[in-house]
């Protein structure tokens, strides 16, 4: 049986990943069939509260080994990596709507959730339009066909419930979700910041866990949520390790998560001239003119395939990032990935890559006079140079090819500013 919900966090406080640790807790009746599934989806659509994260649990009897996968309530969390199917009741239904009744923020205007139940899994397609794009709910309940479903507000959560659902991985990471105490909820976190970079040496196959620009960690959020901290791997065997080398406050319950997050499943191959707003996509392009900072510090630049073009904007918050795209030259060629903003027509950019660098010119010296062998003088823009002693004048100044501090390949922001989807260029790397 798999049991997916959505959108019942708010930018004040919950957290859909921890109302899964209580769908686990209330249904212990039945063993856990996998790992929970949490599952970014379309980063860019309007209306989303936090991260736009879905879960999906999978009950059933479970046969074989288990393995330990959290910790609740003092309760070992045991997964089944097979086992039977149960089919979904009524019962089983009411009982998930008063968990999500219980615990979801419904005072928060963008929090719809919605809750689905099914037997089966549905198609997988349901995954990939609700990733790369806006999905409309009718549509993507009639395709999913649950056994049960239910909305509550706007029940635009029901979309993420069931795209959870028919996820069928391509790539994949793990998080481990370390939660507060209650009563801790809403204060200050408290994290050892040397623990964490000790963490992040010793585990390479961890990422995303310290910000060594900004020398700040990145795996706890800033909202007044229950999370702790989370700590995300290509594997799932060492994160329990990787957690108890974290000096932090006490840990209340805690679970391993299989996830979508830095995957780049979230991007479509795409061309300057047919870019969608509410999409993210990859593009290839020549830079078509020099970087120009706006106001707050954010860094715009254009490129073009010929026939389009359009801007790319890299924000402050990357900070270094930001330095890239100011050291890119006309006629550099570039694959840039990122957001498409509607209005007006923009890429933001969350990570680009060198393709080629042009030769450019750059002027190094007036022209030399042949007659007096001085430097002659600027005689203005566009009106050439004059020798200042003899009256002798040119148009040709002395260029040379730029000597460019840029390498080929892909760039990316700090930890800090990379959205959750993104895939880093560490696991690029060892891909």
């Amino acid at each position: 049986m798999f049991l997916g919900f959505d959108d019942t966090d708010s930018v004040k406080g919950m957290c859909t990943t921890y109302l899964a640790t209580e769908m686990v807790r209330e249904f212990s009746e039945f063993d856990l069939l996998g790992y929970p599934r949490l599952v970014r989806l379309n980063p860019n659509v309007p209306w989303k509260t936090r991260g736009n994260a879905a879960l999906c649990i999978r009950l059933g009897t479970g046969s074989g080994k288990a393995a330990k996968i959290g910790e609740i309530a003092g309760r070992d969390i045991l997964s089944y990596r097979k086992g039977k199917p149960i089919f979904p009741t009524e019962e089983m239904f009411e009982k998930a709507i008063r968990i999500i009744e219980k615990n979801a923020r419904f005072g928060d205007p963008n929090t719809n959730p919605g809750l689905a139940i099914s037997f089966h899994k549905p198609p997988a397609n349901l995954y990939w339009k609700a990733v790369r794009d806006v999905v409309r709910l009718q549509w993507h309940l009639e395709e999913a066909n649950p056994d049960f479903a239910h909305g509550w507000k706007n029940k635009r959560g029901i979309i993420g419930a069931v795209s959870a659902m028919a996820w069928t991985p391509r790539d994949r990471t793990y998080e481990l979700i370390a939660y507060r105490e209650k009563k801790r909820w809403g204060t200050p976190r408290k994290v050892g910041a040397a623990s964490v970079i000790r963490m992040d040496k010793k585990y390479t196959g961890t990422f995303n866990n310290y910000d060594y620009e900004e020398k700040r960690p990145v795996f706890a959020p800033a909202s007044p949520c229950p999370i702790l901290f989370g700590i995300r791997g290509e594997a799932p065997d060492y994160l329990p390790a990787a957690m108890r080398t974290v000096e932090s406050e006490k840990i209340d319950r805690w679970i391993i998560f299989l996830t979508n997050q830095g995957t780049d499943d979230h991007i479509i191959p795409a061309s300057i001239s047919n870019l969608q707003p509410y999409t993210s996509v990859r593009v290839k392009g020549r830079v078509a003119g020099p970087a120009k900072v706006i106001r707050g510090g954010h860094l715009i630049f254009r490129i073009t395939n010929g026939r389009s073009s359009v801007d790319c904007t890299i924000y402050e918050p990357a900070k270094n990032f930001r330095f890239v795209g100011e050291r890119l030259r006309p006629g550099d060629s570039v694959v840039i990935q990122g957001a498409v903003r509607d209005r007006p027509l923009t890429i933001n950019v969350e990570k680009l890559q060198i393709v080629k660098l042009s030769g450019a010119q750059v002027k190094v010296a007036n022209p030399l006079c042949g007659k007096c062998n001085k430097r002659m003088k600027s005689y203005g823009k566009g009106r050439g140079y004059r020798c200042a002693k003899c009256g002798a004048r040119s148009d040709k100044a002395e260029y040379a090819t730029e000597r460019r501090d840029l390498e080929l390949g892909w760039y990316e922001p700090p930890a800090g500013a990379m959205r959750h989807l993104a895939k880093p260029l560490k696991r690029m790397q060892n891909q």
